[in-house]
């Protein structure tokens, strides 16, 4: 996802500073979707070198909040308006498929099974309890009803989050079992020609 472009997109809503956009993302995303609170301000020092956003008001630090810096708050510049449009227009790039778990099935040898085994059933778990969360705590739970986001945005997502969680879940299932026979022959196999060897 291209941090970048989603905070651009909350300045050309209506302008904000670093910590209340923060704020609207996680109001927006959840944290089911992963996207890191200190994502915000390195994306709006890069929109403002390439022009897409500006400064347009700068208060000072709060005497009370001794370490506080001052509140800067961006607006989006026309350009950056018309960039967040042809982004929105884009056809989106699906990300490649590198999850560290499938290069460790690619790359596994007999003895590394159990490992494997051991990792697809944390998989399964993580993916169950991620299913639980956003099922209990639904996307648009927490949605400000004065929000000036369309509401059926929160739906599609959160539809395709649990999607994408249950065929996890059940890949990691196959996958399991798959690697469990593998090794229930290989088991019986090395038996079978210990038996053959034998005087």
């Amino acid at each position: 996802m291209s941090v970048q472009n989603v905070v651009l997109g909350q300045l050309v809503r209506r302008r904000g500073y670093g910590y209340e956009l923060r704020d609207r993302l996680r109001e927006l995303f959840s944290d089911v979707l992963g996207l890191s609170d200190t994502a915000v301000y390195p994306a709006l020092e890069a929109l403002e070198r390439k022009g897409l956003i500006v400064e347009v008001e700068r208060e000072p630090a709060r005497r009370e909040e001794r370490w506080s810096n001052p509140r800067v708050v961006y607006e989006a510049t026309p350009e950056g308006r018309s960039h967040f449009r042809r982004w929105m227009a884009e056809p989106a790039r699906k990300a490649p498929l590198r999850e560290e778990l499938h290069m460790k099935l690619m790359i596994a040898e007999p003895e590394d099974v159990p490992a494997l085994i051991e990792a697809l059933r944390k998989v399964e778990d993580e993916c169950r309890a991620q299913l639980r969360k956003i099922i209990e705590h639904p996307l648009d739970a927490d949605r400000n009803p004065r929000a000036q986001t369309p509401a059926f945005g929160p739906t599609l997502v959160q539809d395709g989050v649990i999607s994408h969680l249950q065929t996890t879940m059940e890949w990691a299932q196959r996958s399991r079992s798959a690697l469990l026979q593998h090794s229930e022959r290989s088991t019986a196999g090395a038996a079978a020609g210990a038996r053959r060897n034998r005087p």
